[in-house]
């Protein structure tokens, strides 16, 4: 069963709210994004940030600020991303490394 997206939510930015009958209550939103080697995650509860809007703004505002210390992202595509995973299969396999041995 496919989830449905929430209306809140924007490009990187999550909106997560817990069912009422959850014992723990999450209301906030959540940056999340990749950029080369980097994952950048981080919530921004509605507690904290005074309410919805205050933590929205706060997740623009940090997804902004991080974007804009990060690289570009590199999109592959299907043949690139294969020729990549190739390309370190190759490599692991001229090391002689235990992961290429366990296959």
């Amino acid at each position: 069963m496919k989830k449905r997206a929430n209306p809140d939510s924007e490009e990187n930015i999550r909106r997560i709210d817990t069912k009422a009958r959850a014992k723990k209550q999450t209301h906030g939103f959540q940056v999340h994004f990749l950029r080369g080697g980097n994952t950048v995650t981080r919530l921004f509860s509605d507690n904290g940030y005074g309410g919805k809007e205050g933590a929205r703004r706060a997740a623009r505002n940090f997804k902004r600020s991080a974007m804009g210390k990060l690289p570009a992202r590199v999109f592959r595509g299907p043949i690139g991303a294969a020729k990549a995973r190739a390309k370190t299969a190759a490599s692991r396999k001229k090391t002689g490394s235990k992961k290429a041995r366990r296959r």
